[in-house]
């Protein structure tokens, strides 16, 4: 009886959307916050950064960026792999082609069965998996994987993500029961979360109760920030744009949210930190061509 109680005492826990009333500062204070618990976990940091591409939405930057034109703008869908001496981490976990279809809506969108089937390989040999939100591009390469249950031991969520999974999620593919809970390292936070040496999670909720940011220093020193969906482009952090108007409504967005997020980002130009924006298809490859990013996961 007193492990039934205990249970059901564990499962209240993601009715909450937080642990905390009070909004997050994104400033300077928080930047350094994160550079000191980047420090706090002892070990080799990651050497390199990779990620792949394993489908393409084609949007325009109207539907992509407030104000955008209807110039052409393909939506990537990526998955990113931090390289250690002698492990790795997967952030996101991409997806299979019937989820993927849910995004066409009814149009057929390029997909590279063979880009997926190297992320499951790199997802079986990650140490540690992060998902920087809920919805199906992201996580439903661990919830619907021929290896779930070797994928979601080794998976983080929020408290957010699984509560989001477990009543709200983007589509029926992804939702998930209450006895899957147990499965995954669930975790409740403020603000930041050391995770492994020179990884430190960020809440970001805003694009998705669940959102975070994950920010990394390399072996090198150079640090980088993905920002999972906060922008879709990085034209919108550039220019401090939000999504279209009909996309905020469409996704449920909360905007106030996500400008703070999007003014800090902006700021952190001058920090010399290299942000990571999921969905890009253009500023990418300058990256890759730069030594920044590297293309295709390292497979053992």
């Amino acid at each position: 009886m007193r492990k039934i109680i205990s249970y059901f005492i564990v499962l209240l826990c993601y009715t909450s959307q937080s642990t905390f009333a009070q909004e997050i500062v994104y400033d300077n204070v928080l930047l350094n916050k994160i550079r000191v618990a980047s420090q706090s976990i002892s070990g080799e940091k990651a050497k390199e950064v990779r990620y792949t591409i394993f489908a393409e939405s084609p949007r325009t930057f109207s539907a992509t960026v407030e104000g955008g034109n209807n110039s052409p703008y393909i939506q990537a869908r990526t998955a990113y792999q931090l390289v250690f001496p002698n492990s790795s981490i997967m952030i996101d976990a991409g997806m299979d082609e019937e989820v993927h279809n849910f995004f066409g809506k009814g149009e057929k969108q390029p997909y590279f069965k063979s880009k997926n089937d190297s992320i499951q390989l790199a997802l079986n040999q990650a140490n540690k998996i992060i998902i920087t939100h809920e919805h199906g591009d992201h996580v439903a390469g661990v919830l619907r994987s021929n290896n779930y249950k070797k994928l979601a031991v080794k998976t983080i969520l929020t408290y957010q993500q699984i509560n989001t999974l477990l009543h709200q999620p983007q589509m029926p593919e992804l939702k998930i029961d209450s006895t899957q809970v147990k499965d995954f390292i669930a975790v409740d936070f403020y603000d930041i979360l050391s995770v492994a040496p020179g990884v430190v999670l960020i809440k970001a909720p805003g694009h998705t109760p669940g959102e975070i940011m994950v920010y990394t220093q390399l072996e090198n020193g150079k640090e980088y920030i993905f920002t999972g969906d906060v922008s879709w482009s990085y034209k919108g952090i550039d220019e401090k744009k939000q999504k279209p108007k009909d996309q905020i409504k469409r996704i449920g967005e909360d905007p106030k949210k996500i400008q703070f997020q999007l003014d800090w980002l902006n700021s952190l130009a001058k920090e010399n930190i290299q942000l990571i924006v999921s969905h890009d298809n253009i500023i990418q490859p300058t990256l890759v061509k730069k030594g920044i990013l590297k293309e295709g996961l390292l497979i053992k």
